[in-house]
């Protein structure tokens, strides 16, 4: 269930739907995770929502109970639904999309590990499309969605990577994310990496080419992950800090830069990765 079906999101996102109105709420802090109580009645919520949408030969679709279902297990923090509920607010039947009302239903899916909703979220953040522009930003969530078996966001981060925009130059890695994005489906990618294999010497290629290929994540994102580590050292890089090799790896070094980066900027008694020092960065980043 994870692709929805184009008509299935323009039927939610219909005149007079309640998944129209289902707005997240604001958030200064992360979310809860759901208890397995919620999780399990978000499901039963979700597949129910789905089902009145597409209900057994002979049934009549309700996209009015549909709705309200698929919004309260959005609620509830079904990532599926949320995914849905974010989709309504993008694709209208008129045409129109409300950006700024999809986001926090994208991060909030995103957070969890919904693959399709990091590179959704990274697109937007890329283009400052009802957010601030942050291209360092959305390439977290590219890495991210592409860490989860996206070919499209391995392809968009190996872009990137090519022209150092929103992340450290790096070659060797961008053509390993390439190979990656084709073999999943991405024709475009064919293209580039051709003309890039010949400008990368052959055994940093397959060094890298290894490395991304173990990159790879399950389930909610952690407080501290490569990608999170990989956009510490990128903006580190490019101030008095030397945070080491841009490479995803936490370690003495980069929290040493960062702690010179904190005491800088002021930043008394957080901890090297907290939401105080990350939002000081996406600043120094912009």
């Amino acid at each position: 269930m994870r692709h929805i079906a184009l008509a299935l999101l323009l039927i939610l996102a219909g005149p007079g739907c309640a998944l129209i109105e289902g707005a997240a709420p604001a958030r200064t802090e992360p979310e809860p995770s759901p208890s397995a109580a919620e999780r399990a009645r978000a499901e039963v919520l979700y597949r129910e929502g789905v089902r009145a949408l597409n209900p057994p030969r002979g049934g009549t679709p309700d996209p009015d109970r549909a709705a309200r279902l698929i919004a309260e297990a959005a609620h509830l923090g079904n990532a599926d639904a949320q995914m849905l509920l974010a989709a309504s607010h993008l694709y209208r039947p008129d045409g129109s999309r409300d950006t700024a009302a999809a986001i926090p239903w994208l991060e909030r899916a995103a957070m969890q590990g919904h693959d399709e909703a990091q590179y959704r979220l990274a697109r937007l953040i890329e283009a400052g499309d009802g957010t601030r522009r942050e291209p360092a930003w959305a390439a977290v969530w590219f890495q991210r969605a592409a860490e989860r078996g996206s070919s499209e966001a391995q392809f968009a981060l190996g872009l990137m990577q090519i022209v150092g925009a929103g992340t450290t130059r790096d070659e060797a890695e961008a053509l390993a994310r390439l190979r990656l994005a084709e073999r999943g489906g991405v024709a475009a990618a064919t293209r580039y990496r051709e003309a890039l294999r010949r400008r990368v010497d052959p055994a940093t290629a397959e060094a890298a080419w290894t490395r991304v290929q173990r990159e790879r994540a399950r389930g909610p994102v952690p407080a501290i992950d490569r990608p999170l580590v990989r956009f510490v050292q990128s903006v580190l890089a490019g101030t008095a800090f030397d945070p080491g090799p841009v490479d995803g790896q936490d370690g003495p070094r980069t929290r040493a830069a960062l702690a010179a980066f904190a005491q800088r900027e002021a930043i008394a008694g957080a901890s090297p990765y907290a939401p105080a020092m990350i939002e000081r960065l996406r600043a120094q980043a912009r």
